[in-house]
This record gives structure tokens, C-alpha cells and sequence, in this order.
């Protein structure tokens, strides 16, 4: 029998390639932002290069990496975070279809792609969604364990989708 584990957003895991977090103050942020650290990030669209936090669910874009600090909700303000690449990857847990729904986390899970999914009772927080696999919204995969299999929303080591990175070329 497992344990049942505090749910925790998304955060930096283990970071290599580029030093440190990127600090975007070209275009910085989108109008009336108000993310919290741990949220994914993508641009506004190709014209406008804002960064705005990702809709969720079947949204299409890609995301550029993932909030190091919340959002100021000034237009323009820098946005520290850190790049979605083959090298960084990331720590959250996993539930089933929003954090109302626990999941006890399988030896199958590893090396599948979910998408991930804003919780409804945690102030914007993001966790893994085992209930979404759709080829849009799959996101992210399920590199590795940090909390034994077998656990209920356990925490996993994730990597964005090669498919699903702005910044990087696949």
C-alpha cells in the first residue's frame, strides 16, 4: 500500500545546457498576468512575442519553458524561466484529470506523454494529467520516479515533448 502525497507544481528538477534561468525582457509579459511560479509559458502567437501562461487542455502551443518567479501583472516586466529543451527537466505530480481526482502513480507511466492540467482548489498550480494523452495537449513525459510507484499523486521527473519545446528545433 502507498503513501498519499502532498500535491506540488511544477518546479525545476535538473537543469543543464544554459546557465541558469532565462530572463526574457524583450517582450516580457503579456497584459494582466498573473501566473504563478511553476506555470507553463508560451508566447502570445508568432507576431506578438508577449509571453503569456499556457490555456491547458487541447491548447496546440508550445510552450517556451516554465515560470521560475509569479507573475508581476505589469505588460512588459522581465519573465525569469527556465527553457523547455531536451536538458531541463522538471518535477510534478500526478492526478487524474484535475487534483480533485487522485492517481496512484504505475510502473506504465514511464515513458508516457500526458499533458498537464491547472488545479481547482490550489491557487494555479499545475500538475501532470494522467486523463489527457491527446497527441495536442501531451506535453510532457514521464521520465522517472521521484515518490515510489504505487504512491497516490506521486511526484515523477518530467521533460517537455520534443514536438511540444518553442524554443528548440526538433
Amino acid at each position: 500500500m502507498g503513501t498519499s502525497r502532498v500535491l506540488n507544481t511544477i518546479a525545476i528538477y535538473r537543469q543543464e545546457g544554459k546557465e541558469g534561468v532565462i530572463n526574457d525582457t524583450v517582450m516580457g509579459e503579456a497584459a494582466s498576468s498573473t501566473w504563478k511560479a511553476g506555470a507553463p509559458l508560451t508566447h502570445v502567437d508568432s507576431t506578438s512575442r508577449y509571453i503569456q501562461v499556457w490555456a491547458g487542455g487541447t491548447d496546440s502551443s508550445k510552450i517556451i519553458g516554465v515560470a521560475a518567479k509569479d507573475a508581476t501583472g505589469t505588460t512588459g516586466a522581465a519573465v525569469p524561466y527556465y527553457e523547455a529543451n531536451d536538458y531541463n527537466l522538471f518535477s510534478a505530480s500526478v492526478v487524474n484529470a484535475n487534483d480533485t481526482a487522485a492517481y496512484v502513480l504505475l510502473d506504465d507511466d514511464i515513458g508516457t506523454k500526458y499533458s498537464l492540467v491547472i488545479s481547482t482548489t490550489k491557487s494555479l498550480e499545475w500538475y501532470v494529467d494522467k486523463a489527457d494523452t491527446g497527441s495536442t495537449g501531451a506535453k510532457v513525459e514521464i521520465v522517472n520516479t521521484i515518490d515510489p510507484v504505487g504512491d497516490t499523486n506521486a511526484r515523477v521527473v518530467i521533460r517537455f515533448a520534443g514536438g511540444m519545446q518553442a524554443n528548440v528545433l526538433q
